[in-house]
């Protein structure tokens, strides 16, 4: 199994299957491609149908697209349990998963992720911190229900969508109630987590427009 990530410090699309499997203890090759550099041009041309990041490779199957291959990889290792066990939970956490996967245009806009970063004193506008109200509402729930100390109990595929909103919130500095607070700081704390972030903290690459300057 081989899978295709971006720049670390920036690629919160590629964070999802990758510390979805790192987390589950599953063997994978790793590829990154340099975003918006010439060789990273090709490598995208030369590995990615649709000219982004992620993309899996599983012997003859290849899939492009984060949540799917989420999904797929908590198929393939049941045993891993990286769905609820429970109908109603694993439909909520499909629920939550696509609402990351489709929505928050606002908060990925004007709150990029940058692993690099520590912005202070960052005042999101009103659309912004709508999403980032929408987050936390989420995850007390979840929190609140399951009784963590992940968001459905144990850790699942909703963990790993959501963890690079957990990233933007340490960059620019986000202040949230205690449970979702205890929440964000044990991913944080989460050993695949800190690997991700000490790779970040080696790249030289730089992209422009995930600078953002406040």
């Amino acid at each position: 199994m081989r899978l295709v990530i971006g720049n670390k410090n920036y690629s919160s699309w590629s964070l999802r299957p990758w510390i979805l499997l790192k987390h589950a203890r599953i063997k994978f090759d790793e590829v990154r491609i340099p975003l918006f550099t010439s060789r990273g041009e090709l490598m995208l041309d030369e590995l990615c149908p649709a000219k982004q990041v992620p993309v899996l490779y599983d012997d003859r199957l290849v899939l492009w697209d984060s949540l799917a291959i989420c999904e797929y990889i908590a198929d393939k290792y049941p045993d891993k349990k990286l769905l609820p066990e429970h109908s109603a939970e694993r439909a909520r956490a499909r629920a939550m998963s696509a609402e990351m996967h489709s929505g928050f245009q606002k908060l990925r806009d004007n709150m990029p992720m940058n692993c690099r970063r520590s912005v202070e004193n960052f005042v999101p506008e009103l659309e912004t911190e709508l999403d980032i109200q929408r987050i936390v509402q989420l995850f007390e729930q979840a929190l609140h229900d399951t009784k963590g100390p992940w968001l459905f109990g144990h850790y699942t595929v909703a963990d790993a969508m959501y963890a690079p909103v957990v990233s933007r919130f340490k960059t620019y500095g986000v202040k949230t109630p205690p449970l979702t607070q205890q929440y964000c700081q044990r991913v944080l704390d989460d050993a695949s987590m800190k690997l991700w972030y000490e790779a970040a903290s080696h790249e030289s690459e730089i992209i422009d427009k995930a600078e953002i300057n406040v």
